[in-house]
């Protein structure tokens, strides 16, 4: 029987201008060769679990309300406007989305149809004592929480619990539960900024404080009718 080697230089030989059928033959015998196939094993583990870290180590999340990131902790992807659905279409998208101050248009920017979705900026409304301001659009900001891995909204709170770091806190938010678009919960900060000349009432999407009502809710610990806060928390 022909050494490796032996066989290689032979195939090699017989096919001395098939560089596709060297590698081949280069490939089914590095295969047989069980330190090769080990170390190609130990390389993609590496590989997956080098991928793995990079995943598990990051996080993202949206500040609410400034157009920019809790310092040492974060780092800014991109700021902008907050948007989404008028307060009073029913059947509209209930999420608040955060919108790029620098969009970049696809190919059915002037595409004409009457069957739409429809996204509209963000105000802060009454009551002003909230959010410090009322009427005036809100800005956002989405964060790279890296090397955190996981993220947490916690409504009624102003603090996180141990062995998570806070992000920020502030005011819990959602749309009037009076209006026809459904909304979500989310926390805008407890120092809000707001766009550069938005200050018209537009309406639009619209950010209300939440009180407490006492009932199924237990009270104590809650007490009804009181503001709720948040915090976004990072572990």
């Amino acid at each position: 029987m022909l050494p490796v080697l032996g066989l290689f230089i032979l195939v090699s030989r017989i096919c001395p201008g098939d560089a596709e059928s060297d590698n081949y033959v280069q490939e089914r015998i590095s295969l047989s060769n069980p330190s090769y196939v080990e170390q190609q094993l130990h390389d993609l583990q590496t590989q997956v679990q080098d991928l793995k870290t990079k995943i598990e180590n990051h996080v993202l999340f949206t500040r609410w309300g400034r157009s920019d990131c809790p310092k040492d902790i974060s780092t800014l992807v991109y700021a902008g406007y907050v948007g989404g659905s008028l307060y009073s279409m029913k059947g509209s998208a209930a999420e608040y989305v955060c919108l790029p101050s620098d969009p970049t248009w696809g190919p059915f920017k002037y595409y004409e149809h009457g069957n739409v979705g429809y996204m509209y900026g963000a105000e802060y409304q009454r009551p002003p004592v909230v959010f410090g301001v009322e009427d005036a659009d809100a800005p956002c900001a989405v964060c790279d929480g890296t090397p955190y891995s996981m993220v947490l909204m916690i409504p009624g709170r102003v603090n996180c619990y141990p062995d998570w770091v806070e992000a920020y806190h502030g005011s819990l938010a959602s749309g009037n539960p009076r209006h026809k678009a459904a909304s979500e919960h989310v926390c805008v900060d407890e120092v809000p900024q707001t766009v550069p000349g938005g200050d018209a009432n537009n309406d639009g999407k619209l950010f209300y404080g939440v009180k407490t009502v006492c009932g199924s809710l237990p009270c104590p610990p809650y007490e009804n009718d009181k503001f709720l806060s948040c915090v976004v928390c990072m572990k």
